[in-house]
């Protein structure tokens, strides 16, 4: 499904922040570099050691593969594309690396400088902005898109992160109140920051923060697909680690398809009788009540039936009550 524009403007209140905003709607509706759009918002640009800028906290893990083709790239036609950055916050003349985590890798395995574009932005848009650069690329992946909207819904609502998944899950449970403020805020930042419908972002995106750190790592640069984590994640507890592991190895070399990696999965969980769900045994009198219920609804049903087969059914119902009256009356 295709993204729509990002429209946070009823979220953002200063001229400046509005003004860059705008900036990258434009770029991502028209195509255009995501830097040279920055450009336009009065962005400085400048040569940074790469060891001054800092990773966002919530960048994904560097995924090797990618870093190695970009040192290829670099040293054959030079870096094309700025990374994007913002003073930091507490260190004097350091930088909190807002897109191109990868390149900035290469750089200073390469030892040269970063091209960079700086730009002032507060925590709300700096997330944005760093979900909206990777969606730009089409990077941004299921688990990135969960992350991004919970930690703008964080921000925006001042609460942490736990408490953005607690209140989604209350939602999709329907023990929120739903005209609360609190609520009616997620409902209207909610579409600004995911095309994703809210129900299916809290059944499919949500839990994959839930991921064990192996298999989240593995979503997070890309290697492995969402719907084939969740296969995966039946096997979360730490004593299918090892088998885990193996199965993760396979699916990202292999590729393996999601309903393969799916019947694997729940022949490791056949295989381990104590993982198996204890399932709960109805009592026989509750089970036999039901079945009654059941064969007064057949009787009920039947408009077509000869007088020989009325006897039997009969005689049978008489045996069952002459039973049920033996066992229903008191001992002596």
């Amino acid at each position: 499904m295709r993204k729509s524009k990002l429209d946070m403007s009823n979220m953002l209140g200063d001229t400046k922040t509005l003004q860059v905003l705008s900036a990258l709607e434009g770029g991502l509706q028209k195509k255009q570099d995501i830097n040279q759009v920055l450009l336009q918002a009065g962005v400085s640009a400048q040569q940074v050691d790469p060891n001054d800028l800092i990773p966002r906290v919530k960048n994904r893990p560097l995924d090797e593969e990618k870093v190695a083709s970009l040192i290829q790239s670099i040293q054959e036609i030079g870096i094309l594309e700025d990374l994007i950055a913002r003073p930091h916050a507490t260190q004097s003349g350091k930088y909190e690396l807002l897109a191109g985590n990868h390149r900035r890798e290469s750089c200073v395995r390469l030892g040269l400088l970063a091209p960079t574009k700086v730009i002032s932005v507060d925590d709300k848009l700096a997330a944005k902005i760093a979900g909206a650069t990777n969606s730009h690329r089409n990077q941004l992946n299921a688990l990135e898109e969960a992350d991004m909207v919970v930690e703008v819904l964080a921000l925006e609502l001042s609460l942490m992160d736990s408490e953005i998944e607690t209140l989604l899950w209350q939602y999709s449970n329907k023990t929120i109140d739903q005209r609360s403020p609190q609520w009616q805020a997620v409902e209207r930042i909610i579409p600004t920051v995911t095309s994703v419908a809210l129900s299916s972002f809290i059944r499919h995106y949500l839990p994959l923060r839930r991921l064990p750190q192996d298999i989240l790592d593995a979503v997070r640069v890309g290697k492995l697909h969402y719907t084939k984590a969740q296969k995966l994640m039946k096997l979360k507890h730490d004593k299918f680690s090892e088998v885990r592991h193996l199965l993760l190895q396979e699916a990202i070399e292999n590729n393996t398809s999601v309903s393969d990696l799916a019947e694997q999965v729940e022949q490791v969980l056949t295989a381990t009788p104590s993982t198996q769900k204890v399932q709960h045994v109805e009592p026989p009198r509750k089970v036999m009540t039901r079945r009654v219920k059941m064969l007064y609804q057949q009787i009920g049903q039947i408009t077509n039936w000869d007088v020989a087969d009325q006897k039997e059914v009969e005689k049978l119902l008489s045996k069952l009550e002459a039973k049920v009256g033996q066992l229903s009356s008191p001992s002596d």
